[in-house]
């Protein structure tokens, strides 16, 4: 699902950091696009943004992080989110955090970002390991 799209991750409360990890994930394993954002924010803006450019629609997907753990409103505008992007035709799933605990749950949530961006990165054909466009950045920075 995410293969060839731009992801957008978001989250709220205490799974921000981990949308935070799974951006980064992306971005250095998978050499993909992707963002995030957090709720309550989120609905105050990029709700707004699903109308145009138009073929963006076919171009992005959202992952929603989530876990029981979150406040009950927080997780009602999961919910709400998820049927706005359904009526504005935006791909995207809701993936509930595993574990019994806070520490569980998130520790779940990084250790599935880590696979799925090493997976991405399979069906991208790259290696996961190098970081050419930071190693360049380092370098030149290097030399000021």
């Amino acid at each position: 699902k995410l293969f060839g799209k731009l992801i957008v991750i978001y989250s709220a409360g205490i799974l921000s950091p981990v949308a935070r990890r799974w951006k980064g994930q992306f971005n250095e394993n998978s050499k993909a696009w992707a963002f995030y954002e957090s709720f309550s924010e989120l609905n105050h803006n990029a709700v707004v943004g699903y109308e145009f450019p138009k073929e963006m629609k076919n171009k992005i997907y959202i992952v929603m992080l989530r876990c029981p753990s979150l406040h009950p409103r927080i997780l009602t505008r999961y919910q709400i989110t998820s049927e706005i992007l359904e009526k504005a035709g935006v791909e995207h799933d809701i993936i509930d955090s595993q574990g019994k605990n806070d520490l569980t749950r998130i520790m779940s949530l990084v250790f599935l970002g880590d696979w799925v961006s090493y997976y991405l990165a399979m069906l991208n054909q790259t290696d996961p390991t190098p970081v050419k466009m930071i190693d360049y950045l380092k370098q030149r920075l290097n030399s000021y």
